[in-house]
């Protein structure tokens, strides 16, 4: 399992912000701090306020902040803010039917390491992610 580039893209931006939460950021600054995409990262930052992750302020002090403290941002929320698939169903090596009663060849091996994915991506919060001094944004 990886995450797509919006996953990335969404995650490098929430812990920056995080990271940097004295002041609010704009886009043009964030496109060019984190080197990401501008238009695609005007698109996302719209996106993550609407659904509740970031507000915004205009004008010349104006940007982009976290709507809420980062302890309370958890993966699962920047996945569904994002409309991330957490196919929970999805076939390790890619069968359309992968279940108990027809499974692939690695199927009894992968349902451990999924479940502790998804534990993983439930309890993991944007906070736990920023205490890591190595963290690459």
């Amino acid at each position: 399992m990886h995450f797509s580039k919006t996953a990335e893209y969404t995650i490098r931006v929430l812990l920056y912000l995080h990271l940097h939460q004295s002041q609010a950021h704009s886009v043009a600054f964030l496109h060019k701090e984190l080197d990401l995409p501008y238009k695609y990262l005007t698109k996302l930052m719209t996106q993550l306020e609407k659904r509740g992750l970031l507000v915004s302020k205009k004008g010349r002090n104006g940007g982009f902040r976290l709507a809420m403290d980062a302890k309370e941002i958890y993966l699962s929320d920047i996945l569904e803010a994002i409309d991330e698939p957490i196919d929970e169903n999805r076939c390790i090596l890619g069968f359309e039917m992968c279940d108990a009663l027809n499974p692939c060849a690695l199927h009894n091996k992968w349902v451990g390491p999924k479940k502790k994915i998804e534990n993983m991506i439930q309890t993991t919060s944007l906070a736990s992610l920023a205490k890591d001094n190595n963290t690459k944004m």
